[in-house]
């Protein structure tokens, strides 16, 4: 069963459950949960982290999650760093996507490839540079 802040809440500080979470007043400080729903009248100050993060209120901060559900009332600020993500019509977001969450191996995979991508490019440019003298 999921924890729930009612709309009569607000709190300042971190919020931190190994469950799941419904928030429907104020945070003001950073949210840790499994699930995390965040409803259509609450706002979270900080940064929300969980598997599974809903917005429909609003969030100014950040969201680390793998799952990145914004509803069509969402109104986000700041970067949302996700695996997956799906948005509705009508969200509102004011930063970037960062789709690297929970790839740690995606990240050093990349880097040798462009390293060799960058040891292949110089003969074509050596190529035309001789085709250019001709």
């Amino acid at each position: 069963m999921a924890s729930v802040i009612s709309k009569a809440l607000k709190i300042t500080g971190e919020l931190e459950s190994t469950e799941d979470i419904q928030i429907d007043g104020q945070i003001d400080g950073d949210v840790r949960g499994v699930g995390v729903k965040i409803g259509q009248n609450a706002r979270v100050k900080g940064t929300v982290y969980g598997d599974e993060v809903e917005l429909a209120g609003t969030v100014e901060g950040r969201i680390e999650s793998k799952k990145v559900i914004l509803a069509g009332t969402a109104r986000m600020t700041g970067d949302i760093w996700h695996q997956d993500i799906k948005i509705e019509s009508g969200a509102y977001i004011n930063g970037s996507l960062k789709p690297e969450m929970g790839k740690p191996d995606t990240k050093p995979a990349s880097k040798p490839v462009a390293a060799t991508a960058a040891i292949v490019t110089p003969p074509p440019k050596d190529n035309v540079t001789a085709t250019a003298h001709h």
